[in-house]
């Protein structure tokens, strides 16, 4: 990685609300690339500060994650902390002295984090927001009145171009990718083309709390790295931002673009080297949608430079059994499937995920023949849902046989065609902001009582502890 100049500073903030560590890739990569032009960077993380890790917690007291002592290694947590955030942040900035404040926002950590950005709102610090929510909500990040900008899209070349405008007291205000106040107007920049992968620089780790690098998996907390070889997906599935993303970058080059192979293992093997890195996940949105002859090599490098344990997300459409046994050879993990629900009738018609119940149990059959370990993804608490479409999921899985389950409750993200469902069934607000990881909607057909006791009791379902 090249090394830091005097160009100017850089101060990220990562308002994680819920306690749950993990390097985020977007804030390490656009470090990365802030660094490789010149500039200093540090980030203000509030994850180990804001509460304990209560999706985690959550999923260990309900079973559907094998039970690990988190403050074992993210440390214990009491209200105590939380209260010093405030004098924390006004800390790093008085003694980092920051050119630019860069916040990056999911949905959920929007509210906090502009609570924490009125905190320092008399410092005068140009203060740039980016990540999904200011992406697909502009109106409503740059409406703000702590917010002097807002990164639309990918940030790697816009924030930094962005921020040598600031430092070098130049004009800004023609930065594409960049929407801004000016004069009290909003002057709104047209998007630049789609980045090419291979001219990332590898992610900055530097920057971040060594706690975020362990990861919960399989009963330990691992040192894991998230490492994209591909970015975008061919679906429209309706609970995703994928397809607002999608119709926002058209026309500005392929939305689905694949990494250098040899240039994500070098990634991977500097990561091992600096950081003893124990296992990897792969963070492609559909990582089995690959051709044949850059899988195969993919796995001979891999295999040869890194052989690290790795688990990936995929599709069942994509699985093929020559490809999983090949991942078998090269130490993969885990495979997670979207399954999502249990119905072919409501992922059809609401979720737009057109297979099958048959293609769903072939797919899990093929990675249990090799003997790895599998995920199901599933989403409760969605639009029309009710307590006999749920148990449809509840009966598949009994199918399926997962080795582990992720249960989430749907979040009704801006911009996703179900929060468009939600919002036309009044089961929440147009203008809702999502605060965190629990179920909102309010719906007569699924009470949240009775949402609360399937989630609750959802591993007992599955084992059949409890009748359907």
């Amino acid at each position: 990685m090249s090394m830091t100049g005097n160009k100017g500073k850089v101060l990220f903030v990562y308002p994680n609300s819920e306690g749950y560590g993990g390097v985020p890739n977007g804030i390490a990569l656009l470090s990365g690339c802030l660094r490789q032009a010149g500039f200093e960077t540090k980030c203000f993380d509030t994850t180990f500060l804001k509460s304990p890790p209560l999706d985690h917690m959550n999923r260990q007291r309900y079973g559907t994650v094998d039970k690990s002592d988190a403050s074992m290694t993210w440390g214990e947590w009491s209200p105590e902390l939380s209260k010093k955030i405030p004098e924390l942040f006004i800390k790093i900035i008085d003694e980092f002295k920051p050119d630019v404040i860069a916040v990056s926002f999911a949905e959920m950590d929007y509210i906090y984090g502009c609570s924490l950005l009125e905190i320092i709102h008399d410092k005068k610090i140009p203060i740039i927001a980016g990540g999904v929510f200011p992406t697909l909500c502009p109106e409503i990040v740059i409406e703000n009145p702590c917010i002097d900008a807002v990164c639309i899209g990918e940030g790697e070349d816009a924030l930094v171009e962005f921020a040598e405008c600031i430092v070098e007291r130049r004009d800004y205000s023609n930065v594409k990718n960049i929407w801004l106040k000016k004069d009290g107007v909003v002057v709104k920049n047209p998007l630049r083309p789609l980045k090419d992968m291979n001219m990332l620089p590898f992610q900055d780790w530097s920057i971040f709390d060594q706690r975020h690098f362990y990861k919960p998996y399989c009963g330990g907390f691992p040192k894991t790295a998230f490492i994209e070889l591909s970015r975008g997906c061919h679906f429209d599935c309706t609970y995703c931002c994928n397809t607002a993303r999608k119709k926002l970058f058209k026309g500005l080059g392929n939305y689905i673009r694949h990494r250098d192979v040899d240039k994500t293992i070098d990634e991977i093997v500097y990561l091992k080297g600096k950081w003893g890195i124990e296992v990897i996940f792969f963070i492609d949105d559909n990582f089995l949608a690959i051709r044949e002859e850059r899988f195969n090599y993919f796995c001979e490098q891999y295999q040869n430079r890194v052989n690290l344990p790795f688990y990936i997300q995929t599709r069942s459409e994509t699985i093929r059994e020559d490809f999983v046994k090949r991942l078998n050879e090269i130490n993969v993990s885990t495979i997670a499937i979207g399954v999502e629900h249990g119905s072919e009738e409501y992922r059809k018609k609401y979720m737009h995920r057109m297979m099958s119940n048959d293609e769903l149990k072939r797919s899990f059959d093929i990675v249990h023949k090799y003997g790895i370990r599998t995920t199901a993804n599933i989403i409760m608490a969605l639009p029309y849902e009710d307590e006999n479409y749920f148990k449809e999921t509840i009966k598949l899985l009994r199918v399926l046989k997962p080795s582990s389950v992720t249960l989430s409750y749907l979040q009704t993200f801006h911009g996703t065609m179900m929060h468009e469902m939600a919002v036309k069934e009044g089961y929440i607000k147009k203008d809702y902001i999502i605060p965190d990881t629990r179920n909102f909607l309010v719906m007569n057909r699924f009470p949240p009582d009775r949402i609360r006791h399937y989630y609750e009791n959802f591993r007992k379902y599955i084992d059949g502890e409890l009748e359907i």
